[in-house]
């Protein structure tokens, strides 16, 4: 109801119901399109022109966007090849407006190990699993690991040419402080981020990673709008291990 409420419409893309045969180009998850949707409504925005989508995974963040805002022009950043023939066939059918980087984001240019969780091929992570994260997803059991090209999003941003990021959406597994390190230009000129943080796979050095998050937004001129817990301990459920912070600037 909210996703509806979010889109003014029934909704029928992220309708749970609706069996996916019908859609001419379904979505991989429903429920996170439509709580993306709900996200994405917060920020109040009247107009989206440039969209960057780092980790963009299936691409049902960069749906909902589009969903929200059909003329937005999104640029997906995913390093995980098995997604890219996925990614690859959704931006052939968005005339143009969805363009797929084959990459990592870090703090510099580079070639790097990113690990893979063999049970969920769509789990990636440079930082790696912690032996708390394993806990907090049982399911993993085993891990392999190939190498990625890795770029900075300053780097990026000035080869797409894009003068302000509308939205900026980071969701790397661990690896968003590296993100945000090199994006030292990019971060002025960008109107809203919503960013994945977690307690489970701490960055370097970072004491609370969230307190850590809200401090660097802060610094760069972001207001928060909402703290949004994603996952939760399962021992301890009402313990909160992993956050997405919504954010924007007043103008």
């Amino acid at each position: 109801m909210r996703a509806c409420f979010a889109r003014g419409n029934l909704n029928l893309k992220g309708f749970p119901l609706l069996p996916k045969k019908f859609c001419e180009h379904p979505l991989h998850n429903r429920g996170a399109f439509n709580t993306f949707l709900t996200w994405i409504k917060l920020l109040q925005f009247e107009h989206i022109n440039w969209v960057i989508d780092v980790g963009a995974n299936h691409g049902d963040f960069s749906e909902a966007v589009t969903a929200l805002f059909p003329k937005t022009n999104v640029l997906l950043v995913e390093p995980l090849t098995q997604l890219h023939p996925e990614l690859e066939s959704r931006c052939s059918n968005k005339n143009g407006r969805w363009l797929l980087e084959r990459a990592a984001i870090g703090a510099s240019e580079s070639v790097m190990p990113i690990y893979i969780a063999n049970e969920n091929d769509a789990i990636g992570s440079l930082a790696g699993f912690s032996n708390d994260y394993r806990a907090a997803n049982p399911e993993m059991n085993s891990v392999r690991e190939e190498l990625c090209t890795v770029t900075t999003l300053d780097k990026l941003v000035a080869s797409h040419q894009i003068q302000t990021v509308d939205l900026l959406k980071i969701d790397v597994e661990g690896f968003e402080f590296e993100v945000l390190r090199g994006a030292t230009l990019t971060l002025p000129k960008t109107r809203a981020v919503i960013i994945e943080v977690s307690f489970i796979r701490k960055a370097t050095n970072v004491e609370n990673p969230l307190l850590e998050l809200l401090t660097q937004l802060t610094k760069h001129g972001f207001d928060v709008v909402e703290i949004i817990p994603s996952l939760y301990d399962p021992k301890d459920t009402w313990k909160p291990l992993e956050f997405n912070v919504v954010a924007r600037r007043r103008t």
